[in-house]
């Protein structure tokens, strides 16, 4: 079975288009019924709000969870079921001719995707801004969907030079051990490299400072634990190895768009 474009299985509560690209708020409860196979005439991403799910692809069966994000290639066959109440996703349907214009293939998104939790947060402002009314907002949500296609990671890479390999064994351990209080010492030993190399090529390589790229570590780490837990806010900051409230508050809302209280609601 396909699915037509820009139709996605569920209650779709909210759908706008952005230069071509159809994005929607989608809910899914669970008495919905067993999904059947299916695939998509477009490909599609999309990002787990609320709610738990499994999915099955060909020959795999995911147990996804909020803050999980997903590219889905066009006609690709898989299938949804056991949905907790109150599932909600924000889907993009995502048409060749968006692609062609935003120059990017569905290769270029997967690894977009896989490479940080950037996309996520791209993805929420985005939402976050088609639900502002004001007279920016077209051009505004415009440039955020160029900005989830072209993040400066993608520009600021030494042209040319694939990444050395400390660059990937660097990645891993950050996302690894997010709540360690790293040395730059210490990393350099750990990675067998000189401090200066890695002062010279990060920002290069990860298009910011070590410290934003914790920031956006911490933040990814925190959005799952406010949809998918019952615990105060003020918890999950410090767990996410925050030091205070406030700087947790203006942190999310600089990354995401939201206010955490206002994205436990949404």
């Amino acid at each position: 079975m396909i699915q037509p474009a820009t139709t996605f299985l569920g209650n779709t509560k909210f759908t706008k288009s952005v230069k071509g690209c159809m994005v929607a708020l989608t809910s899914y409860t669970n008495d919905t019924s067993f999904e059947e196979w299916h695939s998509h005439e477009n490909s599609s991403i999309s990002f787990l709000l609320n709610g738990f799910h499994k999915e099955d692809f060909l020959g795999k069966t995911l147990l996804r969870v909020p803050g999980d994000i997903k590219f889905i290639p066009a006609g690709e066959m898989h299938r949804c079921n056991d949905y907790t109440p109150e599932t909600r996703k924000i889907n993009l349907d995502l048409t060749d001719e968006l692609l062609k214009q935003m120059e990017v293939s569905e290769e270029g998104v997967i690894n977009l995707i896989d490479r940080s939790g950037q996309p996520k947060f791209t993805l929420l402002k985005l939402y976050h801004e088609l639900n502002d009314n004001g007279s920016h907002a077209t051009a505004s949500s415009q440039l955020m969907l160029y900005e989830l296609f072209h993040p400066k990671s993608a520009a600021s890479k030494v042209r040319g030079n694939k990444a050395p390999a400390w660059v990937y064994v660097l990645k891993q351990l950050l996302h690894d051990e997010w709540d360690t209080s790293f040395d730059l010492h210490e990393l350099s030993l750990r990675l067998g490299i000189h401090p200066v190399t890695i002062s010279r090529y990060f920002p290069q390589y990860f298009a910011s400072t070590l410290g934003s790229y914790m920031k956006t570590i911490k933040i990814d780490k925190a959005l799952g634990l406010i949809k998918s837990t019952n615990c105060s806010l003020t918890e999950i900051g410090y767990m996410c190895g925050f030091s205070d409230q406030a700087h947790f508050t203006r942190t999310f809302k600089e990354l995401t768009g939201f206010l955490p209280k206002d994205f436990r609601k949404a």
